[in-house]
C-alpha cells in the first residue's frame, strides 16, 4: 500500500464524514435554523426530497431518459462528457417545474384561499433563515453551492474505481440517500434548493399569482424575494462548473 496515495481519500473521506455529522448539530441545535424549530417538519421535508428525487429517477429512467433532472447537473455532464446538447434538457426542466408547481396550485387552491401568502410562497421557493440584507450572502450563497457540490461531487465519484461496480446495482438510491443527508446536515439554514429550475420555476409562479388569481389579496403581497432569488439560481449552477471542470483533471 502507497501511504502518499491514500492521503486524499482518507482526507475527504474524514472531511465528509465530520461535515455530515456535525452539520446536523448545527441543523437541529443552532438559533434560527429550521430544523431546530420545528424538527418533525424538517425530517418529513429531507425524506420527501430524497424519496421524490428517487421516484422522479425511475421514471424518467421508464421513459429511457438520462436523468438528470437539475440544470446544475446537465452543466455538470455537458462539460464532463463534452455534451454541450445536455443544456438543452435544462428547457424541459423548467417546464416540469412549471407544471408540478401549476398543478399543486390547483389541487391546493382552497387552502391558499385561506393561508397566509408567506406560507404560500414558502410552498414554492426556498428563502434563508438570514435574510442578505442580514450580511448573510456570502453564508447563504456558500450553503448552496457546497450542498449541490456534493451533490454532483458525488455522481463523479459514484462513477471512478470500485464505486461504480459497487454502486451499479443500486440505481438511484445512493443519491437519493445523499439529498436526504444534505437536507438533514446542511439545508436548515437556506432550505437547500440544489437545484435552479426546482427554485426558480416554482418562484416565477408564486409571482404570477400574485399579480393574477391573487390580485385582490393585495394588501398581503409579499413578492418572490427576487433579492435572494439568484443565490439558489447561480451557486448550484456554479457547482456544476465547478464539479464538470474539476472531472476534466
Amino acid at each position: 500500500m502507497n501511504i502518499i496515495d491514500q492521503f486524499l481519500p482518507e482526507f475527504l473521506g474524514t472531511l465528509i464524514l465530520v461535515f455530515f455529522a456535525n452539520g446536523v448539530g448545527y441543523s437541529t441545535s443552532a438559533q434560527k435554523m429550521f430544523a431546530s424549530s420545528s424538527s418533525s417538519k424538517w425530517l418529513l421535508i429531507s425524506f420527501t426530497c430524497g424519496f421524490g428525487l428517487f421516484i422522479a429517477i425511475i421514471i424518467a429512467y421508464s421513459l429511457n431518459g438520462v436523468a438528470h433532472l437539475n440544470p446544475a447537473i446537465s452543466i455538470y455532464f455537458s462539460i464532463y462528457q463534452k455534451q454541450p446538447l445536455f443544456l438543452l434538457l435544462i428547457i424541459f426542466q423548467f417546464l416540469g417545474a412549471f407544471s408540478a408547481q401549476i398543478i399543486l396550485n390547483f389541487i391546493n387552491w382552497k387552502h391558499i384561499q385561506v393561508t397566509d401568502l408567506v406560507s404560500i410562497r414558502n410552498s414554492h421557493c426556498t428563502f434563508p433563515a438570514f435574510a442578505n440584507k442580514e450580511k448573510a450572502t456570502i453564508f447563504n450563497f456558500s450553503y448552496e453551492l457546497i450542498a449541490t457540490m456534493m451533490l454532483i461531487g458525488f455522481l463523479l465519484a459514484s462513477e471512478r474505481g470500485i464505486n461504480k461496480q459497487i454502486l451499479s446495482g443500486l440505481g438511484p438510491i445512493p443519491v437519493s440517500i445523499l439529498v436526504v443527508v444534505i437536507g438533514m446536515a446542511i439545508g436548515s439554514s437556506t432550505g437547500f434548493a440544489l437545484n435552479p429550475a426546482r427554485d426558480l420555476g416554482p418562484r416565477i409562479i408564486y409571482r404570477l399569482m400574485e399579480l393574477t388569481i391573487l390580485k385582490k389579496r393585495k394588501d398581503q403581497h409579499i413578492g418572490a424575494n427576487w433579492s435572494y432569488s439568484w443565490i439558489p439560481t447561480l451557486a448550484p449552477t456554479m457547482a456544476g462548473i465547478i464539479i464538470g471542470l474539476f472531472a476534466l483533471i
